[in-house]
């Protein structure tokens, strides 16, 4: 559960976090970067897991 996740890291951390990086390249990876990731920050995807990827486009706006 992404919300699960998000939320979870948000409390360990404080906040939202400066920079993410994925490693994995999956849509669920890639959407958990994207929400604990405080606006102005950076997501660095650096693994590829699948040809196409749908991202949340708010989130990624936002970044």
């Amino acid at each position: 559960d992404v919300a699960k996740e998000v939320k979870q890291i948000h409390n360990v951390m404080g906040a939202g976090v400066d920079v993410t990086f994925d490693c994995a390249g999956f849509n669920k990876t890639m959407t958990t970067a994207l929400n604990v990731t405080q606006p102005g920050g950076k997501v660095c995807l650096l693994g590829m897991g699948h040809s196409e990827m749908t991202v949340p486009l708010t989130p990624a706006a936002a970044r």
